[in-house]
């Protein structure tokens, strides 16, 4: 133990250390052996053996031009032999005469050791041989600013404009001038600039300096004058020029100059470049987009420094240009259109008021169906018809219009009475001849004959009903009311609401007869198969032609027709309406009361003859349902009459009414094998007759215990 451990290195180096000293000498950069070179001719061989590898890898690839330039910076480093790395340079040009990094690396090697003359000769010809290299124009102006030499630097500029370059070259020709203070010349290129690249962008750099330049000049109005100067000139250019009359930039350039000319208290030359720019009579051709832009700064501006007129006028060219647009995104849009025929028309414009209205209407709705579209549409068409005639005072073109409108409504699938009778009262207010009622009776007999392939117009005939009815023309009524009827048979529209407007208007004529025979005919019309369902219900007439008896005293006849009604038609309610009819008419003595007295009127009550008329229909119509075994309706005409015995009778016949009311029983009945439940009715009457028949009193007086049986178990 003691022996070896005396053997022991005194620092113990760990496999850690090892591997962490030679991670941290991995990044150490090789150095390589220095050579010593004790004479010339071992220099000449060192040369001669670097020249050759250097060859030996051009040989390689005569595309590596970073070898041709570090074999040249070798030279000149190590050898200080300039004439033998400008050949190497010129062997890489010979190879790629384009190649613009190297043309970039052989100038700054000479600039590097200050050969001004040999880079400014490289400079020169690299511009030649790549005119439309900005990179070598760039560091050539740069190289001669820093040789002072301002005149060769614009002699240099010169020549690289006559090559049309991009902005940025006469950006840096402007920026090289402002940095001496040259204002003279920056005016001169920013006129040559706008010339080359006419834009809003170069515009407003060219204000943007010449208001940097008044700021620094003490002489105002002169100062004032030039940015004046310059905007109407970039406003003038932008608008004549179609290849830059929608730049998106002009409405800045107008904000600008208007916000200036506040600036300098010029607010009526800054109103009066918003009123020009905006008049829609002006030659001025602006995007509605630009228009849009140029109409909000105008409100601004009117909000700020306008009376209440004037901003009443900005905010309305705002709405206008907004339903501008509108309409262009969608044409179909009636709200935009109305809105924008208001304004319009608000400024008195009657041409461009005329082609709104024509724009509005060329948009024809594509429904098939009578929709809101189409409703609206037309009430635009109306609208331009009588602006026409009553704003611009123009007939003849408004009864164009009026035409137009006809041709565009589809007559066979629906049609539309206002746009008939506007164009029908046209005619009555604007033809002074003679021949205006028959015009206007042209055009709604025109009307009626196109409307009525599906069914009748009642607007037009009502309208043209009531024209002749003012004008007299009794005859041509009753020939439009026939005309109406007709067409509603034929098409299968409901006739009734006709036959009693043409009885109405006979009645009104006194024409008593006429009116009867109205009714007759609707009625012997009604039975015809072919065209009954246009008098549904049915019912409708007769009740019309019985109260027309009975407002005519006729009341016999009216008996008549019940009569004749309830061999048509046996139901319940015309019993019942014949039974109330007895007490609702006059009596014999009241009849003849008031055909003594010669008064207008007289005093109406139920008296026993009226009683007595009515119980005898209510027992004959009883009587009717009774012989039928109709027990229903037989029901329905005891509770009927046991109400009107409530109103008008006494206590004993309501008494007796109310015993004939029936039983009711449940039972039982078999309906296709299947059994059910059903309620029948045992009438009191029925009972007592049957008592006199053998078996049949036994039969029922069991059926009234059952019935009592099943009602207390409920």
């Amino acid at each position: 133990m003691d022996s070896s451990a005396s053997t022991l290195a005194p620092v113990q180096v760990t496999s850690e250390q090892i591997l962490s000293d030679a991670f941290q000498s991995r990044d150490r950069p090789l150095e390589r052996p220095k050579q010593s070179i004790q004479d010339l001719e071992e220099l000449r061989s060192f040369q001669q053996k670097k020249r050759k590898e250097y060859e030996q890898q051009l040989n390689k690839n005569r595309l590596n031009f970073g070898q041709f330039l570090r074999y040249a910076k070798w030279e000149v480093n190590h050898n200080h032999d300039f004439p033998r790395a400008r050949s190497i340079l010129e062997r890489a040009l010979d190879v790629n005469v384009q190649h613009v990094p190297f043309w970039v690396q052989y100038i700054q090697l000479e600039l590097s050791h200050k050969n001004v003359n040999h880079a400014l000769n490289l400079l020169d010809r690299a511009t030649t041989t790549l005119p439309r290299v900005n990179k070598l124009w760039f560091l050539y102006v740069q190289t001669l600013e820093t040789l002072k030499n301002y005149q060769l630097v614009r002699n240099v500029f010169e020549r690289w404009l006559k090559w049309h370059p991009d902005s940025s070259a006469w950006e840096a020709y402007v920026n090289f001038e402002r940095r001496y203070d040259e204002y003279d010349n920056v005016r001169t290129i920013f006129s040559r600039y706008v010339q080359e690249y006419p834009s809003a962008q170069v515009w407003l750099k060219w204000i943007e300096f010449e208001m940097f330049a008044g700021s620094l000049s003490q002489n105002t109005e002169t100062s004032v004058q030039n940015i004046r100067v310059v905007y109407e000139q970039a406003v003038d250019t932008i608008i004549s020029d179609k290849r830059i009359r929608d730049d998106p930039e002009l409405p800045a350039i107008i904000a600008n100059w208007a916000d200036w000319e506040i600036s300098v208290k010029e607010y009526e030359r800054a109103r009066a470049i918003f009123v020009t720019l905006l008049n829609e009579n002006s030659k001025i051709k602006l995007s509605k987009q630009q228009r849009s832009q140029i109409s909000s700064s105008f409100t601004t501006f009117e909000k700020r420094h306008g009376n209440k007129d004037s901003i009443e006028s900005s905010v309305l060219q705002k709405r206008k240009l907004r339903h501008q647009e509108n309409i262009e995104k969608n044409p179909q849009d009636i709200d935009s259109w109305w809105s924008y025929i208001q304004i319009v028309q608000s400024e008195n414009n009657i041409e461009e008021t005329r082609n709104a209205f024509k724009g509005a209407t060329f948009n024809v709705p594509s429904s098939k169906t009578k929709s809101i579209q189409w409703r609206r549409h037309i009430m635009l068409w109306i609208k331009y018809a009588l602006w026409e005639e009553f704003d611009n005072e123009d007939i003849t073109l408004a009864r164009a219009v009026w035409n137009e409108c006809l041709k565009v409504i589809p007559h066979k699938n629906f049609t539309f009475a206002k746009a008939w009778i506007h164009f029908a009262e046209f005619e009555l207010r604007n033809n002074e001849s003679e021949e205006s009622l028959q015009t206007a009776r042209k055009i709604l007999g025109r009307g009626i004959g196109q409307s009525s392939v599906s069914g009748p117009k009642r607007k037009l005939f009502a309208y043209y009903i009531s024209l002749e009815k003012r004008l007299g023309e009794w005859d041509r009524v009753r020939m439009l009311y026939e005309r109406w009827l007709e067409v509603a048979t034929s098409t299968g529209t409901s006739s009734i609401p006709v036959v009693l407007e043409y009885v109405e208007f006979e009645k009104s004529l006194n024409e008593i007869d006429r009116s009867i025979s109205i009714f007759q005919i609707a009625l012997e019309l009604s039975e015809d198969a072919k065209i009954s369902s246009s008098f549904e219900p049915v019912e409708t007439i007769w009740i019309s032609f019985i109260n027309f008896y009975k407002e005519e005293l006729k009341y016999d006849d009216a008996r008549s027709l019940y009569r004749l009604l309830l061999e048509k038609m046996d139901s319940t309610k015309v019993w019942i309406s014949l039974a109330l009819f007895e007490s609702s008419i006059p009596s014999s003595r009241q009849l003849i009361e008031y055909e003594e007295s010669n008064a207008d009127e007289f005093e109406f009550s139920v008296e026993d003859e009226h009683r007595e008329n009515t119980r005898a229909v209510f027992k004959e119509a009883e009587l009717h349902f009774k012989n039928i075994d109709s027990k229903n309706e037989r029901l329905v005409i005891l509770e009927s009459w046991k109400s009107y015995e409530k109103l008008h009778g006494n206590n004993e016949s309501l008494a007796d009414i109310t015993k004939k009311l029936p039983t009711i029983v449940k039972r039982r009945r078999t309906v296709d094998g299947v059994d059910e439940e059903y309620l029948d009715y045992i009438f009191p009457e029925d009972e007592s007759s049957a008592a006199k028949v053998p078996g049949i009193s036994k039969f029922l007086a069991n059926a009234k215990k059952w019935a009592a049986l099943s009602s207390q178990k409920m």
